[in-house]
């Protein structure tokens, strides 16, 4: 099976992402790390006015500056002890919240004759990474003081682990932690990073605080969705990523099974309804590939049945045109599909670039 990203769709969905920001004061920092630091999509969002890409892993940073893309580059993920040297050398800024990595940071910026930026990341209530605000300022400080080291600014992240949202009333107490910070620090952050593309709805209501400088957007660059609020986003293009799979079995057999149930081979208890007897397709492409479950068929008439390790089933009695073996099928893929396949070895990945 393949993926296949359109460039030409992605760097038109960035340029719009980035207007939209710019008219709000809020600059762009675009998330590559679904699609691995791919240097010829990187390429494409920097092309779509993005002047900074955010990644979360050093290795997919390292493959674009490979390709000789220098650009300004956030490091997403907090950085590991063993990783400070390639941290500094690889990424002008981190996101942090550790004082022992900080102090390990500055003595690597200082080795190298660099200064590091970094953005102290303040729990918000996802409970994900981040220092507590009440312990903020203590790491503020220590970051301000510490040699080769930029304290450029903080940082919020919501919707990642427990999905607590973001919403007018976390922002603005978000908002509320940065200026008693900025007052005790007796200075004023360049960056204050508010979140990502679920913060992009706010923008268009009006209810983005306007201390936020920077958002950190992927989704909605790379697939023009905001899947989680389904809210519309200016950008015009919501079919970047395309999957295909061979067909390689078609015959009608019964919808349900036969025998007593358990869980299937990833340990998931499912429900089989008795549609009788059906149409059905395998496809040579399963859960390894990529997530299935967040493909959408494009042939009129196609569903999804199911997918275990290698196999994908689904059902085409009423596909038109009919489906017959040996062809491929085509679907959309989104963000979590995307994001698992471009990291599989058993899937093509094919960069285009096409008229739009």
């Amino acid at each position: 099976m393949r993926i296949v990203a359109d460039t030409e769709k992605i760097s038109a969905n960035a340029r719009a992402i980035v207007k939209l920001c710019a008219s709000h004061g809020i600059e762009v920092a675009a998330v590559t790390k679904c699609v691995c630091g791919e240097p010829e999509i990187v390429r494409a969002v920097l092309a779509g006015g993005v002047r900074t890409i955010a990644e979360s892993r050093l290795d997919n940073i390292r493959r674009f500056r490979t390709a000789g893309i220098d650009c300004d580059v956030l490091l997403l993920r907090l950085p590991a002890l063993s990783e400070v040297d390639d941290v500094v050398a690889l990424a002008q800024c981190s996101l942090n919240s550790e004082a022992d990595t900080l102090r390990a940071l500055s003595a690597a910026a200082v080795q190298r004759g660099v200064t590091h930026s970094v953005l102290i990341i303040i729990e918000s209530g996802d409970r994900r990474e981040g220092v507590m605000p009440e312990d903020a300022f203590e790491l503020c400080r220590l970051a301000d003081e510490l040699p080769g080291l930029d304290l450029t600014g903080v940082a919020s992240s919501l919707n990642c682990l427990c999905g607590v949202l973001p919403t007018p009333g976390n922002m603005c107490d978000f908002v509320d932690v940065v200026e008693d910070l900025e007052e005790r620090l007796g200075r004023r952050f360049r960056i204050v990073s508010g979140g990502h593309t679920n913060n992009l709805r706010f923008i268009e209501s009006g209810e983005l605080p306007s201390r936020f400088s920077q958002l950190r957007i992927g989704e909605g660059i790379l697939f023009g969705t905001d899947e989680i609020s389904e809210a519309p986003l200016p950008a015009p293009y919501a079919d970047t990523f395309k999957a295909y799979a061979e067909v390689i079995e078609v015959k009608d057999k019964p919808s349900a099974p036969d025998g007593e149930i358990g869980p299937d081979a990833f340990l998931r208890l499912n429900e089989w309804p008795d549609l009788g007897v059906r149409r059905r397709a395998i496809l040579a492409m399963g859960e390894i590939d990529l997530s299935v479950r967040f493909l959408k068929p494009t042939r009129p008439g196609v569903t999804l049945v199911g997918a275990s390790s290698d196999h994908t089933v689904v059902d085409v009695t009423d596909a038109d045109p009919p489906v017959r073996l040996g062809e491929e099928l085509e679907f959309d893929a989104r963000y979590t599909a995307v994001a698992v396949g471009w990291s599989s070895t058993c899937a093509t990945r094919v960069v285009a670039q096409h008229d739009t």
